[in-house]
C-alpha cells in the first residue's frame, strides 16, 4: 500500500513537459494494484504487427482511490496504464499518439457501466476531457466530457469491433479557445474538430479498461455480476512533432480526354434512326465529293440516286422521264444535280442532305435564322432539268423542335 501511494506521488507531482522525454514513451499503473490487471504476453490473436503484447484484464471490484481520483467512491474500476508526464499548460504545440487494440470475439460490454478504452485526462480537474467509448449500442466513439456540449464521433460498429486490430492516431492541441482533435481509425479520417478542448489542460493520456458507472450497473441488474472483461494493446506511441504515421493519397489519375458523346452505328452507340439519334457532327470534303459521286445518270438521262445513305426515312417517287437533256458544262460537272422548283417544300429541309463544298451538316439541320431557306441555290439555276421527285420526311418530321 505505502509503494502504491508513493507512485502516484510521483505520478502526480511529475510535471515535466516533453521536451524533457520527446517520445513521452514512459506509462506507469494508473490507480490500479491487481497483479493481473497487466501483463505482457506473447501474442495470443496470431494477428498483431509484434509479438510480445499488453493483456488488460478488468475484474469486479478492481477500484483504488488515490485525490484527485475517487474511483470507489464515484463506482469507476480500472485497469489502466497511464502517461508518466503531464502538459503543465495550454498551448499551441500540437502532440501525435498512437496505439493498437484488440477485442476478443468473447468480449462482453457492461452498459450501462461504460467501457472506456483510451482517456485524455485533465490533471486540473481530476476527470476525462476525451474518452473513447463504448456506449450502448455497443460501438466505439469518441467524446469530449470537459464542458456539457455534447460532442460525439463514431468511429467503430459493433459489428466491426472485435477479432481484428485497430490502428489508432490522434492528433491534438490541448487549448481552451483553440485547439484541434483529429482521429484517424485503420488509415481512414474520423474526426476533425476545431475549438475548446480543454478545461484546465494539464493533460495526460491513459489506456487499457475502465468502466464508469458500476453504481448503475448494479442498480438495472441486481441479480448479475460484472462480467470480466479482457483487451489487448500494442503500446501508444507519443510524439511532439509530426511523426509521418498519415500518409497522403495517392493524387487521382489524370482525367482521360473528353468522349464525344454524337455516335454513329460504326460506334456501337445509338441507332442511327431520326427519331433517336443524329448524324455525325462533322463531314470532311472528302464525304462531300463522294455523296455527289453517288448520284450517277442512267441510259435515258435520268438521274437516281445510287445510295439512299445520305437521307433518313425518305421515299422517292419516280415520274415520267422527261427527254435527255444535254450535258453539262465541264466546270459543272461536280455540282450535284438536285430537283427543280417543283419540288415539295419539305424537301427543302431533307435529313444528311450534303453540299459539295464540303460544310458541316447535321440530320435536321436548317439555317438558324430561316429554316425553309434552300441551301444549294447553283443547282437550281443548272442547265440541267431533272424530274419532279415526291419525298415523303414523315419519318424525320420535327426534328428541329427537338434541337
Amino acid at each position: 500500500m505505502i509503494s502504491r501511494k508513493i507512485l502516484a506521488l510521483l505520478f502526480l507531482f511529475n510535471f515535466g513537459a516533453y521536451a524533457s522525454s520527446p517520445t513521452g514513451s514512459g506509462f506507469v499503473p494508473f490507480l490500479i494494484g491487481a497483479d493481473w490487471a497487466v501483463t505482457e504476453i506473447n501474442d495470443p490473436t496470431g494477428l498483431a504487427p509484434e509479438t510480445v503484447v499488453q493483456r488488460f484484464e478488468l475484474r469486479p471490484g478492481d477500484c483504488l482511490s488515490e485525490a484527485p481520483f475517487n474511483d470507489c467512491e464515484t463506482g469507476i474500476e480500472r485497469a489502466e496504464l497511464s502517461q508518466d508526464v503531464i502538459l503543465p499548460n495550454a498551448s499551441s504545440q500540437a502532440y501525435w499518439y498512437r496505439w493498437k487494440v484488440f477485442f476478443p470475439d468473447d468480449f462482453e460490454g457492461t452498459y450501462p457501466a461504460r467501457n472506456r478504452h483510451g482517456q485524455f485526462n485533465d490533471q486540473g480537474t481530476g476527470t476525462a476531457a476525451w474518452v473513447f467509448e463504448l456506449g450502448s449500442t455497443g460501438a466505439l466513439w469518441l467524446g469530449s466530457r470537459f464542458d456539457d456540449e455534447a460532442r460525439f464521433f463514431s468511429l467503430i460498429n459493433e459489428r466491426d469491433l472485435r477479432g481484428q486490430w485497430h490502428d489508432i492516431i490522434v492528433e491534438a492541441v490541448w487549448s481552451k479557445s483553440d485547439g484541434k482533435v483529429n482521429v484517424w481509425l485503420n488509415d481512414e479520417r474520423r474526426v476533425k474538430y476545431r475549438g475548446v478542448t480543454c478545461k484546465h489542460c494539464r493533460i495526460f493520456l491513459s489506456y487499457g479498461i475502465s468502466r464508469v458507472g458500476v453504481d448503475e450497473f448494479k442498480k438495472r441488474h441486481p441479480e448479475r455480476e460484472l462480467p470480466t472483461q479482457v483487451v489487448y494493446y500494442l503500446p501508444p506511441d507519443v510524439q511532439t512533432d509530426d511523426p509521418g504515421w498519415i500518409v497522403p493519397p495517392p493524387p487521382p489519375p489524370a482525367e482521360e480526354a473528353d468522349v464525344d458523346l454524337e455516335t454513329t452505328p460504326e460506334d456501337g452507340g445509338e441507332t442511327a434512326d431520326a427519331e433517336e439519334s443524329t448524324v455525325e457532327e462533322k463531314i470532311t470534303s472528302d464525304t462531300a465529293t463522294e455523296a455527289a459521286d453517288d448520284v450517277e445518270e442512267n441510259s435515258s438521262g435520268v438521274a437516281e440516286p445510287n445510295s439512299l445513305d445520305t437521307a433518313e426515312e425518305v421515299t422517292i417517287e419516280p415520274e415520267p422521264e422527261p427527254e435527255p437533256e444535254p450535258e453539262p458544262e465541264p466546270e459543272e460537272a461536280e455540282e450535284v444535280i438536285d430537283a427543280p422548283e417543283a419540288v415539295e417544300a419539305e424537301s427543302q429541309n431533307t435529313d444528311g442532305a450534303t453540299a459539295s463544298s464540303g460544310q458541316e451538316v447535321k440530320a435536321g439541320q436548317t439555317d438558324e435564322n430561316n429554316p425553309d431557306e434552300v441551301t444549294e441555290t447553283d443547282s437550281q439555276d443548272s442547265a440541267d432539268e431533272a424530274p419532279v421527285e415526291s419525298l415523303n420526311l414523315d419519318a424525320a418530321s420535327g426534328l428541329d423542335d427537338r434541337r
